[in-house]
């Protein structure tokens, strides 16, 4: 990695660890705010260090940066799940910790820093906080046939190219971008690929309940008073 990454590296654990203060429900939601701010401010940061790698061909620098833009964009989502859970908005607090958990992923695969950061540790708390904050939730998959698809580095059709789905290039992931396809089915699964793909409600009893909180749906409220 070139020497503005090794220079940012130095300032980068102080923040991250000052605002990991913050990361439980516990803390004030304006200090978690402010934390969020912080971590803005250093992720423009680590992105004009990786368009400036990008710009010399500098791979190794470009895929480092984007291991730590996504560092932070996990811990944004954290905080942003702190205070949607005390706003009283679970739904939005799970897409806040998916999409953490997510940011965790691309990081451990964009580059080794992620691994010196201990960000496998990270991962594995971000997966608790899944088991212990929110109820079971029943998930969609759906079952299709690929016809046509894209690289997202070359824009070629992926398999006649030489990147790897889940692989950097050059401070990018590599994505199959799916063009045309044939689908056979939706199943509800345990473990989906995606999990923001879940049962938001259900219906029981002619009562339509938000699956996450249980609470009566507003309009199934109005129904139920003017039967009674």
């Amino acid at each position: 990695m070139n020497e503005d990454i090794k220079l940012f590296l130095k300032e980068f654990d102080k923040p991250i660890k000052g605002c990991g203060t913050f990361c439980f429900m516990s803390r004030g939601k304006e200090f978690q705010q402010d934390a969020i701010n912080e971590l803005t401010v250093l992720k423009q940061k680590v992105i004009s260090l990786k368009e400036n790698a990008i710009k010399n061909k500098d791979e190794d620098s470009a895929n480092c940066a984007l291991s730590l833009e996504n560092i932070i964009d996990a811990m944004i989502n954290e905080l942003m799940m702190w205070i949607a859970l005390k706003e009283d908005d679970p739904n939005k607090a799970w897409d806040y910790l998916i999409e953490a958990q997510s940011n965790a992923r691309t990081a451990l695969q964009a580059h080794y820093i992620a691994i010196d950061l201990n960000m496998e540790k990270y991962t594995d708390k971000l997966y608790l906080l899944e088991k212990l904050l929110f109820p079971p939730q029943i998930f969609f998959s759906p079952g299709f046939i690929i016809m046509e698809s894209k690289c997202s580095i070359c824009g070629k059709e992926y398999g006649e190219c030489e990147h790897i789905v889940g692989k950097a290039y050059m401070g990018q992931m590599c994505n199959r971008i799916i063009t045309k396809t044939y689908l056979k089915e939706v199943s509800a699964v345990e473990e989906p690929a995606n999990k923001h793909a879940r049962i938001l409600t259900f219906t029981d009893n002619g009562v339509t309940r938000n699956y996450m909180t249980w609470k009566i749906i507003d309009g199934q409220k109005e129904n139920n008073k003017d039967n009674t």
